[in-house]
Formats: C-alpha cells, structure tokens, sequence
C-alpha cells in the first residue's frame, strides 16, 4: 500500500513535484490541488474494509448487456453472500 503523503492521500504535495512531472500531468498545480482535496474529502466518509456495504440498488443485465427490467437491491439480500461485478463501456 502507498504510503500516506499530502491530505491523508497517496498523492505527492505540489511542491515535491517537478516540472517534468508537471508537463506530463497535463494539470495545472491549481486544478491538481483542488482534485486531491476533493478525493480527500470524498474518502473520509467511504467505507473502509470491514464496514458494511452501503445500500444500493442496480439494473440487472442481461447476457447481452440489455436491461432486463430487473432491479437489484442489495437489502434484500443481507446474510446471503453477493458478488459483483463492475466494468467500464468506455
């Protein structure tokens, strides 16, 4: 696991990055600072391992990837094991 840096994350301070880095980023020390303070903020109140997981509910796919009207709510399955699959279409 990284080590924790700047704002409890495992992001460097903008001050320790070089401008080689910088260049590559393709962000400005602004908009960097602003993200890691919006990521830091966000974590706070994420579950940590151990915590239930928080209620949801989900659009059930077919094999196909259609919807199959279906919804999934994950109350409605407490004390039964879940897996979950997640993926990107990007």
């Amino acid at each position: 696991m990284s080590e924790t840096k700047w704002l409890g994350t495992s992001y460097s301070h903008p001050d320790e990055i070089s401008a080689e880095r910088w260049s590559r980023l393709m962000l400005s020390p602004h908009a960097y600072s602003a993200m890691v303070t919006e990521r830091a903020e966000r974590d706070q109140s994420a579950p940590t391992v151990g915590d239930m997981a928080p209620d949801f509910t989900a659009h059930c796919l077919s094999a196909t990837g259609g919807m199959t009207g279906e919804q999934f709510r994950l109350s409605h399955s407490l004390g039964r094991p879940v897996g979950l699959i997640f993926g990107s279409y990007t």
